[in-house]
């Protein structure tokens, strides 16, 4: 590799990098270029190799920070066995550790199709999601919706085993039983075993002798599911509940996926929320404001009267406590907040304005404080 070729700006970390941030750039770079994913690139593979080789040692990195390249025995490139120990291949200069890949699975996996056999893991459905309106009343009180959608269910027939009731499940004889196939692989480090799911009975180890006639031997059917969905109170908009196994069913056997129904909630021609506080105004008169009054609160709870103190000036705040949303996460509830707005009339009766007068006349000394 060349020398100009800086190692840092290879794994696209800066000087100061922790051994972490090298670490989890490398690994990143790794699985972007390994030649045996597809879109790989052997010869850029082989410089990140060299670079994290050095930056990843303390002792090769201090060096490299003082000397470049030449203060370390870097870009050897790689050949002959690729086995060179257990815990990573020491090859020609560099070390490949298989920690910092996270283990074959990580790369190979990548390129190998994730197959493992039946012990690798089950088939899962799909998840599905579907969207739900509910007033803002609603959201505070909770409810409890239905929701009637198409969606793949278990065969109600072969009971998702995809075969005819009455006939036989047999082993599967592409691999044998063991839900994956193996080829030999080859790559730069050498040559490797390959296991990818088996086509033939994907990955179940066995397969019917007579399909389904029902579902033709997917163990899955398209069904009209009405569905009953429990809304929480205290629900805003724009979050989600997830039912658990309730998404699409797999083919043959395995666990359904999951269903997110997300909820928004409509907006209220009096009420705000704020958190889990609402908010609303109400208009009183400035004759109310300065001797005070008693004024009907519309709130989750219904109406509730609000005392409103003599001097009361415009914006006061009043809180209603525990007349908000219900806390999600923990007991009890927000408040209702009530702003205050003084209204000033535009027009004036000769007997009003008379008063009016009377009082900007009257002293005014004590009256404001």
């Amino acid at each position: 590799m060349a020398a100009s070729q800086d190692f840092y700006e290879l794994l696209g970390v800066s000087k100061t990098a922790t051994q972490e941030e090298i670490k989890k750039a490398y690994r990143k770079l790794a699985h972007k270029h390994h030649p045996d994913k597809k879109g790989g690139d052997e010869e850029q593979f082989k410089k990140i190799n060299q670079a994290y080789e050095v930056l990843s040692d303390t002792q090769k990195r201090a060096q490299y920070d003082q000397f470049g390249e030449a203060g370390t025995n870097a870009g050897a490139g790689y050949q002959g066995d690729p086995f060179g120990g257990f815990g990573g291949f020491n090859q020609g200069g560099f070390t490949i550790n298989m920690d910092d890949l996270g283990g074959f699975g990580d790369i190979f996996d990548m390129f190998s199709g994730g197959g493992r056999g039946r012990s690798s893991r089950r088939n899962r459905g799909s998840d599905v999601e579907t969207d739900i309106e509910i007033s803002f009343r609603e959201s505070a009180k909770g409810l409890t919706k239905k929701i009637q959608h198409r969606i793949f269910t278990t065969c109600s027939k072969c009971h998702g085993n995809g075969a005819e009731p009455g006939t036989p499940i047999e082993t599967c004889e592409t691999c044998n039983g063991q839900g994956a196939v193996t080829s030999r692989h080859q790559t730069p480090f050498g040559v490797f075993n390959q296991q990818t799911v088996c086509p033939d009975c994907k990955g179940e180890g066995k397969k019917a002798k007579t399909a389904c006639t029902q579902c033709h031997g997917e163990g899955r059917e398209k069904t009209d599911r009405l569905l009953t969905v429990e809304i929480p109170a205290g629900i805003a908009d724009g979050q989600s509940i997830r039912l658990t196994g309730k998404g699409e069913a797999p083919k043959t056997g395995g666990q359904p996926g999951d269903m997110y129904v997300h909820v928004h909630v409509m907006s209220d021609k009096v009420l705000v929320r704020d958190r889990d506080n609402v908010r609303s105004t109400v208009a009183i008169s400035f004759a109310d404001a300065a001797l005070g009054c008693s004024v009907d609160i519309d709130t989750l709870a219904g109406d509730k009267e609000l005392k409103i103190p003599a001097g009361t000036q415009p914006n006061k705040e009043f809180a209603l406590p525990g007349l908000g949303f219900p806390h999600l996460q923990s007991s009890g509830a927000g408040d209702h907040v009530v702003t205050i707005q003084v209204e000033i009339p535009k027009r004036l009766s000769k007997k009003q304005k008379d008063i009016l007068e009377e009082f900007r006349k009257a002293p005014k000394k004590g009256m404001f404080f």
